[in-house]
């Protein structure tokens, strides 16, 4: 047994590193820290473990993402480039076409110019630019995106639950044509519909849009406990069904019957032929995006394309000239201004997160109840 008295030395050291601990802990700096780590946890997706999937790489599982909007609207390209920086992913953009500047000559078949605004138009050949530069640089899939999308901060995690239920519905379609890349959203489709403002299933289309009943696909897949679906109230894009059919936060993936709202979409390289050619040249006598919805409702050259409600692509409404909101449609006359910006559908949306997002902190949700 070792005695005697405690070697001095080592109580004053002792003494001496515990105060200087408590000035430390009692510090601005450390408080902030320990507030920081304690924040809610941003919501942590099953999907987690397949990380190692394409979906969680830079161009979320295609070859390439495209963004189509005017080279003059720097405002938009500003905003989501560092939207996708936050988020994890690369942007590649194709500028957008004035409608006034297409000649006559080079107009789609059908083409009204005085009965259809030129904006159209020019809608039109940005999106079906689009199209041909991926037939043309030989890409394997592409997303094609307008200019003032917003998304969920969790975009990946949502694109990974997203990926099996439409690999799921493909065990339906046709499999003459097969993406020679192996892509994480299966290799038997021609069209992944990611953005859409309104949604009607093919058991519900209206008379004039029915199709042969041997023809219909009314398959669905359903996403459940996805708590960046909307609460009750802030739920929309259902032109169909009612969301009271479903359980509360759980997202539909679908055989599209009609969408409206060409947000965003994907295209393999078939699906950018079949596109190509039915969108650019078998003729244009409406919106684009229902020429587009007609291009998957009627499965024209044999069309696979998947969809999902609530979309994960979706217009933003910016703070700021309600003018601005569109280059297609007119908005906001007499320079009315909107205070405070907003996405539907977008739970924990990027663009209302970007001031927290470049400081480091936690995502908020858009809507408190």
């Amino acid at each position: 047994m070792i005695g005697g008295r405690p070697n001095v030395s080592l109580v004053i050291g002792a003494v001496v590193f515990a105060c200087i601990l408590i000035t430390y802990l009692g510090s601005g700096s450390v408080r902030n820290q320990l507030r920081s780590t304690s924040a809610p946890a941003r919501w942590a997706s099953p999907a987690r473990k397949h990380e190692d999937s394409d979906v969680f790489n830079a161009t979320l599982g295609f070859e390439k993402v495209f963004v189509i909007g005017l080279p003059e609207r720097s405002d938009k390209r500003d905003a989501l480039a560092l939207m996708s920086s936050l988020t994890g992913f690369k942007l590649s953009w194709i500028d957008g076409v004035l409608g006034k500047t297409i000649s006559d000559k080079a107009l789609p078949f059908g083409w009204d110019r005085e009965k259809m605004q030129d904006s159209n138009l020019g809608s039109w050949r940005g999106h079906v630019n689009a199209m041909r530069r991926i037939v043309e640089d030989g890409i394997s899939s592409a997303l094609i995106m307008e200019d003032d999308m917003d998304w969920d901060v969790h975009i990946k995690e949502l694109l990974a639950k997203f990926a099996p239920a439409a690999r799921t519905l493909q065990e339906g379609f046709h499999r003459n044509q097969t993406l020679e890349s192996p892509s994480p959203y299966g290799q038997d489709w021609d069209m992944l519909w990611l953005g859409s403002c309104v949604t009607t299933f093919d058991e519900h289309l209206p008379e004039h849009l029915q199709i042969p009943l041997e023809q219909r696909d009314p398959r669905k897949v359903l996403i459940r406990n996805d708590p960046t679906v909307p609460p009750p109230g802030h739920i929309l894009a259902n032109g169909s069904f009612s969301w009271d059919d479903y359980p509360p936060q759980t997202r539909i993936v679908y055989v599209p019957g009609d969408n409206i709202c060409s947000f965003a979409y994907a295209l393999s390289a078939a699906g950018a032929q079949k596109a190509l050619h039915y969108m650019g040249l078998e003729g244009q006598s409406k919106p684009f995006d229902n020429h587009l919805s007609d291009l998957c409702r009627l499965r024209i050259d044999g069309m696979r394309c998947v969809s999902i409600v609530p979309s994960l692509f979706v217009h933003h409404r910016p703070k700021g000239k309600i003018s601005g909101d569109s280059d297609i449609n007119k908005a906001g006359q007499n320079d009315e201004m909107r205070e405070v910006g907003f996405t539907e559908n977008i739970v924990y949306s990027t663009r209302l997160n970007l001031r927290n997002l470049v400081r480091g902190l936690e995502a908020e949700k858009q809507w408190k109840d």
